[in-house]
């Protein structure tokens, strides 16, 4: 465990710098920003009831937050944590220690993760406080927070790999995110299994209360996946493991080849 500590802790000195974690997170404040913006210039008028206040605030989660800002932010982390070290040629000095292959690749994930959801987190904390003071409610504050991890955890399964894979990484992950998810599995609901981000909305829908569900527009954010927040913890977690089995195999093969 300390070595797999070591490689989490050397991992986010190094990929996570206070220029990247800033613009990061103004990206990932931008829906609590807007948000805000909503909240004053719909202040003391009809325009903006709790009704409608919480109509937005889906419309954003589903729309914004979810769907742009956690897979976006997650790629541009998690594509780096293994493709920086081989583009950088430092991967031998790691590889050549007496470390298992599936711990170095787990431990990579997981630092992915922890990045990625420090400022994930923190955006969608607040967002979720400026909704629950138009609402009069918090009641959605720890589902977005879930839902938020869940998304992130499963971008970073998917986003590790294909940094270290792929020179242009970021590139074909905001091809996946933009064409494959808001675009064909959109189109094709049975196929919401493959996207993470409507992962992370079943289980808001799961934990929300019932008129969380009800606003949702289910064809697009949910497909064919039901609400539930242990069945999007079972697939994030699976994702994890089988992204961390893939690459401790490519890292192994990478032993044979030199």
């Amino acid at each position: 465990m300390k070595r797999f500590a070591a490689i989490v802790r050397v991992t986010i000195r190094q990929t996570l710098s206070l220029k990247r974690a800033l613009g990061l997170m103004l990206l990932a404040g931008s829906p609590a920003a807007m948000y805000l913006l909503y909240m004053i210039g719909t202040r003391g008028t009809s325009a903006r009831n709790i009704e409608t206040a919480f109509e937005t605030s889906i419309g954003m989660t589903v729309g914004v937050f979810m769907n742009i800002v956690v897979p976006v932010v997650t790629l541009i982390i998690a594509s780096s944590v293994l493709g920086d070290e081989r583009r950088d040629n430092t991967m031998s000095f790691l590889v050549l220690r007496p470390i298992r292959r599936y711990m170095i690749a787990a431990a990579k994930t997981t630092a992915a993760f922890l990045e990625a959801f420090l400022i994930t987190g923190v955006g969608a904390a607040a967002f979720g406080i400026l909704v629950g003071i138009a609402v009069d409610t918090f009641a959605y504050f720890v589902p977005l927070l879930v839902g938020t991890a869940i998304g992130t955890a499963a971008y970073a399964a998917l986003f590790v790999p294909l940094g270290y894979l792929l020179k242009r990484a970021t590139l074909i992950g905001l091809t996946y995110v933009f064409i494959w998810e808001n675009g064909i599995a959109a189109a094709v609901p049975a196929l919401a299994s493959l996207s993470p981000w409507r992962i992370g909305v079943s289980a808001m829908a799961g934990l929300a209360p019932d008129d969380f569900f009800d606003l949702v527009p289910s064809d697009f954010a949910l497909g064919s996946l039901t609400p539930g927040a242990g069945g999007a913890v079972i697939k994030a977690l699976i994702l994890v493991a089988l992204s961390a089995a893939f690459m401790a195999a490519v890292l192994r093969r990478r032993d044979l080849a030199t």
